[in-house]
């Protein structure tokens, strides 16, 4: 019995094809998404920020005395700062605990919530003793080059490129 000769495929198959089309689709689509996402630049505390450290470089003159009230404020920001990771490492643990409760990793995340507030609370106290150290012109100064709260933020989100 003789075997029937199989022809020899002339050119690529149609699935071939396809997919390659399908391929060369996806990389235009995934270079049109980086493209338009563009690259970030982060600068981590800029002038319109009102933080103790913006406000030394807004105010110069002030430097001193702003990273003496810093200084006053440094140890206790690292207890409050600490106690908000160990509440966190709490709230984990009672989530991935063997047996799950859901009273304690409630209690859990409601002491994450006091920590992160009490860190908060004595950073807006840095913040009020560093502005209460600038004279009343300095004061204008920085008003005038802090941003303004507005929903811009909101607005940059959903614009065009």
């Amino acid at each position: 019995m003789t075997d029937a000769a199989v022809p020899a495929r002339s050119g690529p198959s149609v699935l071939l094809i396809v997919s390659l089309c399908v391929n060369v689709a996806l990389i235009a689509l995934v270079a049109i998404a980086v493209l338009r996402a563009g690259p970030r630049t982060f600068e981590p505390r800029k002038e319109g920020a009102l933080g103790a450290h913006a406000l030394m470089r807004m105010v110069p003159a002030e430097t001193a005395k702003i990273q003496a009230v810093i200084d006053s404020h440094h140890q206790r920001m690292r207890e409050l700062r600490e106690q908000a990771m160990q509440a966190r490492a709490e709230s984990f643990r009672a989530l991935t605990a063997s047996e799950f409760d859901a009273g304690a990793f409630a209690k859990s995340l409601a002491a994450v919530q006091n920590a992160d507030a009490a860190l908060e609370a004595e950073s807006l106290k840095v913040t009020a003793d560093s502005v209460a150290v600038l004279t009343p012109a300095e004061r204008e100064h920085v008003a005038g080059k802090v941003e303004k709260p507005d929903r811009v933020w909101l607005r940059r989100f959903f614009r065009r490129r």
